[in-house]
């Protein structure tokens, strides 16, 4: 039984079809990497598990039971947290109380201690409100509020977008210290050397379709595939 399994769900925004009989899965302990143009339905697909687009048709089973009908306060309470693409962190009050109020509702949450020692630059800034961090520090914030929660699974919707290259590099690194610690992260990023350089397997989207499955030796094998649907070389 995977963790996480998407089967064939069909998602919506009011009338429009965006997501088709979209299927994966995800297994404890590993990282999955969500490929794809902009526009293709990656993000769509990260607010389906989590909740946040309508599904019409097809499951989604957290530990084989069927949560699709499941609001997302619910779904963060099994586990699964959303790293947004906005990030969203709470911008009038400080960083220390953002991850406090992030775990007041977690079953088991994870120290604060714990969070500082991943995130060392957090610590440093703990008492600045969120609004006074640079874009970085504001990505860090929010991946600490879904660690400190202590989530089955971390979603993370285009983490390294719009970043300096040294502040992507030391997220590529938590990210990697995380999957070495067994955390299970889904990852959406444009950046593909970057996603799969973390991932153990990868799935490509297309136009709201799943179009292809594979490790990432096998996508990096496949030069045609990375081309027709990334648009990059391999």
């Amino acid at each position: 039984m995977s963790l996480l399994e998407v089967d064939k769900i069909n998602s919506y925004y009011g009338d429009s079809h965006i997501l088709f009989d979209v299927s994966m899965r995800i297994e404890e302990h590993e990282v999955v990497a969500l490929l794809g143009r902009n526009g293709a339905g990656k993000s769509t697909t990260m607010k389906s598990l989590m909740g946040m687009v309508d599904v019409k048709s097809g499951a989604i089973r957290h530990r084989g039971v069927e949560i699709q009908h499941l609001p997302p306060y619910s779904r963060a309470a099994l586990g699964i947290q959303l790293v947004p693409e906005e990030r969203r962190v709470f911008g009038s009050i400080s960083v220390q109380e953002n991850l406090q109020l992030a775990a007041m509702t977690a079953p088991k949450p994870r120290t604060l201690d714990e969070i500082y020692a991943t995130f060392p630059r957090l610590a440093e800034r703990k008492r600045n409100r969120g609004k006074q961090l640079s874009g970085g520090e504001q990505q860090m914030l929010a991946i600490a509020r879904a660690m400190i929660r202590n989530a089955d699974i971390i979603l993370l919707d285009e983490p390294f977008e719009g970043l300096a290259p040294l502040i992507v590099r030391d997220l590529i690194s938590v990210c990697r210290q995380l999957a070495d610690a067994g955390q299970t992260i889904v990852i959406v990023e444009q950046n593909v050397r970057a996603a799969l350089s973390l991932a153990d397997r990868a799935y490509i989207v297309n136009n709201g379709h799943v179009v292809y499955e594979g490790t990432p030796k096998d996508l990096h094998e496949n030069g045609e595939i990375i081309e027709r649907y990334l648009g990059v070389k391999a």
